[in-house]
């Protein structure tokens, strides 16, 4: 067990502090922009007014890209120390593609949670200056967005939600595998494309929710079907 840990400090190792960077990024700007439309608009307009000009979800976008490009290159930027390490560890192409979408998942959930603790301060600070009650419950049920990324009663969404950070977690470790193949890494390309763009949906999409489920996880499923079998067991333990 302990050199199949070795393997996932080994991918921590390798994403934490840019990740990190990435989210410092995200906060900053997103900061930067809630502080201009707070300012802008002088207590006449309400929190969902403020944070969508605020364009929380456009930031958003663009730093979950930066972290997919992350982890989709962590396995391809291992240089001779790291491949000489699970060289040396003996552990199977199985495990380590296992042991790398388990990081892709925390690193995933770790930014959805960070994304979710910065609005939420941001809705912490409008309501310091303007108390409005249920101001923050609210602003999730009005704004697209927020609603899909937190969905509260959206038993779909929130369906789709979990799915979907598996099929993401799981694409983007089949990437490295089909970049060293020379084959096209589709999967990880649809399902991101796939993310976004459902982020745009409004409250109460059930059929919508249901069906992009089934779609990511179909993907997803053949995309680790096509890699399996191509995975040796040599060094399984």
């Amino acid at each position: 067990m302990k050199k199949h840990l070795s393997v996932l400090m080994l991918f921590i190792r390798s994403t934490l502090y840019k990740f990190l960077l990435i989210v410092l990024f995200m906060a900053v700007v997103q900061g930067m922009l809630f502080s201009f439309a707070f300012k802008g608009a002088e207590g006449y307009y309400g929190l969902d007014t403020v944070l969508a000009a605020s364009h929380l979800g456009i930031v958003c976008a663009v730093c979950f890209l930066m972290l997919c490009a992350l982890l989709c290159l962590a396995g391809c930027n291992f240089g001779s120390k790291q491949s000489y390490t699970l060289a040396r560890l003996r552990v199977s192409l199985r495990s380590v593609f296992i042991w790398q979408s388990i990081h892709n998942a925390g690193i995933l959930f770790l930014f959805w949670a960070a994304e979710c603790g910065i609005i939420l301060a941001f809705c912490s600070v409008y309501i310091t200056q303007n108390p409005q009650p249920q101001a923050t419950m609210l602003v999730f049920y009005q704004n697209a967005f927020l609603h899909n990324l937190f969905p509260l009663a959206d038993w779909s969404r929130h369906v789709y939600n979990i799915v979907l950070l598996a099929s993401l977690a799981t694409s983007m470790a089949c990437f490295p595998i089909r970049i060293r193949r020379r084959q096209k890494p589709l999967a990880s390309f649809v399902i991101t494309a796939v993310c976004i763009l459902s982020f745009r949906h409004e409250m109460g999409s059930l059929g919508v929710n249901i069906c992009l489920s089934f779609v990511v996880a179909f993907i997803a499923v053949m995309a680790v079907r096509g890699i399996w079998k191509e995975l040796d067991y040599a060094g399984l333990s």
